[in-house]
């Protein structure tokens, strides 16, 4: 009865570690690995390092958290638009078509969004 246990809250928020080694591994392996999949082990960090509740969580952060992910879905979605745009007058050589590379600019800004929200907010 002495020994504390965590909860599974605090137990998940140990992940965020997991999500973190996953883009520090998988950002290489993005671009030196060519194949179908390549990008996984980068979707999966980015997606547990956004998901993964905070120590303390509680409702400003949630909300933090699905207005920056809804911010960042507009954003790519915008640029989606654009790169589109520019690939068919032929300014640039590449489009974004691949369904898992535009989900990796959607993480990504959202991850970007929620904690420069979350650092600036503390402050």
């Amino acid at each position: 009865m002495g020994s504390q246990t965590e909860s599974p809250t605090k137990i998940l928020y140990y992940f965020k570690f997991l999500g973190l080694a996953l883009i520090i591994g998988g950002i290489p392996v993005l671009f030196l690995d060519s194949s179908s999949g390549s990008e996984v082990p980068l979707l999966v960090g980015l997606f547990m390092v956004l998901t993964v509740s905070e120590r303390k969580e509680d409702e400003r952060s949630m909300m933090i958290k699905t207005t920056s992910l809804y911010l960042a879905f507009i954003v790519s979605y915008g640029a989606k638009l654009i790169i589109t745009n520019l690939f068919s007058h032929e300014i640039i050589e590449f489009q974004l078509v691949e369904i898992n590379h535009f989900l990796l600019l959607v993480l990504s800004i959202a991850n970007v969004i929620y904690y420069s929200r979350m650092f600036i907010h503390r402050n």
